[in-house]
């Protein structure tokens, strides 16, 4: 039987994939946009238009289950901000603009954005990864905010 791998090792080595920085936003019970700052999103298929994101279990996970529609917003180089505001460390003034795309809520000048409508939750270990199928999107141009060993980078200048 193989030893299992340890956690803070396979943790820093995960961290050498770099990864761009989304917020995934919903509607909570009161219908006011809520946010949580993930890296793993990725789309899943073109036919039909689908994306994924992984999530632990909390606050978001329940909103997301019950309200069955969301938003992504794939962060710009210069909102850092957002992340760690939505990543558990509130901003005094994280200057948050919420916008409504596909009834869901978006972060106005975020890289590119989509409304999705839950089409499964697949539950592994001790994550669920969320299916969305996307109703919407947009982009707009810019440089990405990235996630590379365990801290914030931006794209370099060309």
């Amino acid at each position: 039987m193989r030893e299992a791998v340890d956690a803070l090792r396979f943790r820093h080595s995960v961290s050498h994939f770099a990864t761009g920085v989304a917020v995934v936003g919903c509607l909570d019970d009161a219908d006011q946009p809520q946010g949580m700052t993930v890296n793993s999103f990725t789309s899943v298929s073109l036919a039909p238009p689908s994306v994924l994101v992984s999530l632990k279990p909390g606050r978001t996970d329940g909103l997301l289950r019950r309200r069955g529609h969301y938003g992504l917003s794939v962060l710009a180089g210069d909102q850092e901000g957002w992340s760690l505001h939505f990543g558990g460390r509130p901003q005094p003034e994280p200057g948050v603009a919420w916008e409504r795309r596909g009834g869901v809520p978006v972060l106005r000048g975020a890289l590119a954005w989509f409304a999705c409508e839950l089409d499964q939750v697949l539950p592994v270990h001790d994550h669920a990864l969320f299916v969305g199928r996307v109703l919407d999107c947009g982009h707009a141009g810019g440089e990405p905010l990235m996630f590379f060993a365990s801290r914030y980078r931006r794209a370099a200048a060309a």
